[in-house]
């Protein structure tokens, strides 16, 4: 007999094989239990896992005999391998190849042979032996075992009374066979259907593969329980199968007869969600007389083990002894069973396995009967489809999912993610973390980690910032060790609000407007309208458009066709731009701007020759207005031009519908221009006043024409600092980005950039740039890393200036400034402070023509001196600004001293720069105004 434990479970019925040598089994190999007349050895499946082991009979002779599943029927031995591959092996003590001493003593030889290879070459040899006492026999005897029926009856020879072939319908139907049968042969007669017989040698049914033997005192018969002379019988709804047999031995003056019928339940049991019932009949009538049976003992077990009352009673067992039936009831997934799991339909199921025994013991007229029955119970299949639990936080950004919960004997072996298959060592290699999860009962489930940047993970984005990260999972399990494969398919989702949207901002001039659009972190998937149509083509063309990278400019005049005039005054125009940004692929909205300013207009002339001009609009408020339809208060004076959205008039004061009246001295011409078409109405009032009795002396003479008067206007000077990832200085970290961590000695690359101006003789120089530990400028400690325009000559790590070239984001490489310093520490007593740094820079404005002060003939001087030139030049061009960058936080993996500020060289700088800058802006002062004006 010999099987392989492993990943699969087979069963090989092979030839002996040549023995080379045998030894004793390694120690908790092999045990051995002696269970009344059945003998038990088992294998332990810690030695067998992976490998193929066979167990033969040792007969007297010392012989092995090989065990072939028909011969194990015949000769009363059975096999069994639990789910975790532990293996069970039972004989009867009348089986063909035991020692019997006097039916009370019994001795069994195996040996056992446990080889990597199927052929069982290389294989181990082991020959275990064990003895059993088992003297209180019964009368008769009945054992029902998984694989065969056995009966032994006692042997003797009786009184023969003639009232037995009357009481015994069996007997008297031999009785004609046994007479005439040849003497000193034992012989079977089976009785079949319809009062028909069957008589066979003991030869003749051995060839049919019956198991006929005697003993020093008993008779046995074994029988496959699907023998051709066995027939299925229904005995208190119980399926029975019966074997109805006499077995009978003829001497010249005697004939002895014994009665070896068997019963044995085929069934009997019922399922419900959480009770197994199995039923057996206690009165069984082919195996007992028609006078009353009297039960003296009836007793449960597990595993061919009898158990107690308490342990029955702690098990939540239950034995019921009915006039009919003996029942049996074992809750599902009670102790002595086990879990089982298997596939349905592709769908992880599992099952309940138990082995429980009934021995019942009756008393007929005066001999005693014991009835044992082994009947393994295997509950029907219980779909437990797995269950995937998503315990992702999303702001970690990486899928965590639980597979589960799995029998021990279920093995992950693969996942595909999308398209990609790998195996749990490929999974983790990549980084995945599959890991599996094992409960103190057995069971165990599975947890699985992939990132959402993973490739294999799908992205759906859901306006307005938010994406749906989506992986799509199926595991391969497998069944061991029967090697069922099954498949499971999920998915899980999770949705973070990591998008960036664009962002819109500008500002207005006199002209137009300005827009700057910021990309965000999606990249330009967006489509830009102005109004109501696409920002693109021949509408680029129209207006001014610069992009880059990570942003776009627009300059659009007030009055052109895409802006909205929403109010319309006489010397001005409210007008207001729309920017729209809508998705790429869904035409959502994601960003909207709008924009409004008022520009300084002429909207009407009053000519000295009495004429009248007008400059009608369409306004908001008005949508269908057609401009063209526009008349005066005559509706035959129409627009001398017109378009979309304007409309110029001319007349004579003495036209058109015009009115005038006198006020004093003053004529006022009134008139207006109305909409004649249906809908909202539009009224626009159309004055002039002329000064009536005023005599005005014109003069003609040649003159050379006035030099150009620049009249003063206000506005404001915008100067940011930002910190490039890397000297290119083509990306920098965005607001969202800050405090930035970077560490000792990691270079920082600083720009500081004068915003919006146009003016290419406008430059920008940095005077002095500070760090301090806080957000305030003025607060300590504090280290220069720029001073008078040049490099700390105190500093280990010296400032390195960066040159900037135009491309397509610098327009004027003079606007801008760049340069690099090193990552430090400050330090207080010789501890370096943890926390945040501030870089924070002063900045001079100069006009590039006119470089009266030293720094903008950029030169490194002290302060007094070039304060002393400033004074000396009467002319101060400089426009001043501070500006600073965003918290930077140091990460420590070291100390070096050498990057660790102190704060005792700059504990002075406070007050001697408070001094200069009051002086210096002092003197800045008087000349700042009329600058800005010039250089705006």
């Amino acid at each position: 007999m010999m099987t392989r434990l492993g990943f699969g479970l087979i069963l090989l019925l092979a030839v002996l094989a040549t023995e080379v040598w045998t030894q004793n089994p390694p120690p908790g190999f092999v045990t051995t239990e002696c269970l009344g007349n059945l003998m038990m050895i088992m294998l332990d499946k810690s030695f067998l896992v992976g490998k193929h082991f066979r167990i033969d009979i040792i007969d007297v002779k010392g012989t092995p005999v090989s065990i072939s599943p028909r011969l194990a029927t015949q000769c009363g031995y059975s096999l069994t391998i639990d789910f975790l591959g532990n293996v069970r092996f039972l004989a009867s003590v009348l089986s063909c190849f035991i020692q019997n001493t006097n039916d009370e003593t019994y001795r069994l030889a195996v040996l056992i042979r446990v080889s990597p290879n199927d052929d069982m070459s290389l294989a181990s040899s082991y020959t275990q032996t064990m003895t059993c006492v088992y003297s209180q026999w019964a009368a008769r005897e009945i054992l029902c075992e998984r694989n065969y029926m056995e009966v032994s009856v006692r042997r003797g020879i009786p009184l023969i009374d003639s009232k037995v072939s009357r009481d015994e319908p069996d007997w008297a139907n031999i009785y004609p066979e046994a007479t005439a049968a040849d003497n000193a042969i034992w012989q079977v007669v089976f009785h079949l259907a319809q009062n028909k017989k069957k008589e066979m040698t003991v030869a003749q049914a051995m060839l049919s593969g019956y198991g006929i033997n005697t003993t020093p005192t008993r008779i046995m018969l074994r029988a496959a329980y699907n023998a051709t002379e066995t027939r299925p019988q229904l005995i208190q709804t119980v399926p029975m199968a019966v074997l109805r047999s006499t077995t009978f031995y003829k001497q010249r003056w005697m004939v002895l007869m014994v009665d070896t019928a068997i019963a044995c339940p085929t069934d009997g049991t019922s399922f419900t969600d959480e009770m197994i019932v199995w039923r057996v009949p206690r009165v069984i009538p082919p195996l007992v007389p028609t006078t009353p049976l009297t039960s003296l003992n009836v007793q449960m077990g597990i595993d061919g083990r009898k158990l107690d009352p308490t342990t029955v009673n702690n098990r939540r067992y239950v034995l019921d002894v009915g006039p009919e039936l003996i029942t049996i009831k074992i809750p599902v997934g009670a102790d002595g069973g086990y879990y089982k799991s298997n596939v349905l339909n592709n769908t992880y199921a599992i099952s309940y396995s138990i082995a429980p025994m009934l021995e019942h013991t009756w008393q007929d007229v005066d001999e005693k009967t014991k009835h044992t029955i082994l009947h393994p119970i295997t509950t029907p299949l219980m779909p437990r489809p797995p269950f995937v639990i998503n315990n992702t936080v999303p702001k970690d950004r990486v899928f965590n999912v639980t597979l589960g919960i799995f029998l021990p004997d279920v093995d992950l072996v693969d996942v595909t993610f999308g398209l990609e298959t790998l195996t749990v060592p490929e999974a983790n290699l990549k980084g995945y973390n599959i890991q599996e999860h094992v409960f103190p009962n057995g069971s165990k489930t599975y947890t699985l980690q992939v990132p959402f940047e993973d490739p294999d993970v799908k992205k759906e984005v859901t306006p307005p910032d938010t994406r749906t990260y989506i992986l799509p999972l199926t595991y391969l399990l497998n069944i061991v060790p029967e090697n069922k494969p099954f498949t499971h398919h999920a998915e899980v989702q999770a949705s973070v609000q990591d998008i960036i949207l664009p962002t819109v901002t500008g500002y207005c001039d006199v002209a137009g407007f300005y827009v700057l659009v910021q990309y965000g972190n999606m990249g330009r998937n967006w489509i830009p309208y102005v109004g109501s149509r696409e920002l693109g083509g021949s509408l680029l063309a129209l207006y001014k458009y610069n992009v880059n990278s990570t942003n776009f400019w627009i300059t659009m005049p007030y009055n052109a066709i895409d802006a909205t005039y929403e109010v319309i005054k006489s010397s001005e125009i409210r007008s207001r731009l729309d920017l729209t940004l809508k998705d790429i692929e869904t035409m959502l909205v994601l960003t909207s701007f709008s924009l409004s300013c008022s520009f300084p207009t002429k909207m009407i002339d009053c000519f000295s020759n009495g004429t009248m001009a007008a400059l009608a609009v369409k306004v908001e408020s008005v949508p269908g207005l057609l401009p063209n339809q526009l008349t005066l208060r005559d509706p035959s004076c129409r627009p001398l031009q017109s378009d979309a959205v304007r409309a110029v008039f001319y007349f004579n004061v003495n036209s058109c519908g015009t009115t005038r009246r006198f006020d004093n001295n003053l004529l006022t011409y009134e008139n207006e221009v109305l909409s004649t078409t249906f809908g909202p109405s539009y009224r626009l009032s159309i004055v002039c006043h002329y000064v009536v009795n005023d005599t005005k002396v014109v003069q003609f003479s040649y003159q050379n024409n006035p030099a150009l008067v620049i009249q003063p206007g206000l506005g404001d000077l915008v100067v940011v600092m930002r910190l490039a990832l890397d000297s290119t200085y083509k990306d920098f970290y965005g607001t969202q980005d800050y405090p930035v961590v970077k560490y000792l000695r990691t270079p920082l690359y600083f720009e500081v950039e004068l915003l919006y101006s146009r003016d290419p003789q406008a430059e920008l120089f940095l005077e002095n740039c500070w760090a301090t530990y806080s957000a305030d400028r003025d607060s300590l400690p504090k280290w220069d890393v720029v001073v008078d325009s040049c490099e700390n000559s105190a500093d280990t790590y010296k400032t390195v200036f960066h040159p900037v070239s135009s491309n397509a984001r610098v327009v004027f490489p003079s606007h801008l400034k760049r340069f690099e310093v090193k990552m430090f520490s400050f330090t207080r007593d010789r501890t370096a402070l943890k926390g945040q740094i501030y870089f924070h820079c002063g900045v001079v404005i100069c006009d590039a023509n006119r470089q009266s002060d030293s720094l903008c003939r950029r030169q490194c001087i002290p302060g007094k001196q070039r304060l002393g030139r400033s004074v000396e030049g009467k002319a101060e061009v400089a426009v001043k600004a501070l500006v600073s960058s965003g918290p930077i936080r140091l990460e420590q993996y070291g100390f070096y001293p050498s990057e660790v500020k102190t704060t005792q060289a700059v504990l002075w700088s406070p007050l001697v720069a408070t001094l200069v800058c009051a002086v210096v802006l002092f003197i800045s002062g008087i000349v700042a105004f009329i600058h800005i004006q010039k250089h705006i």
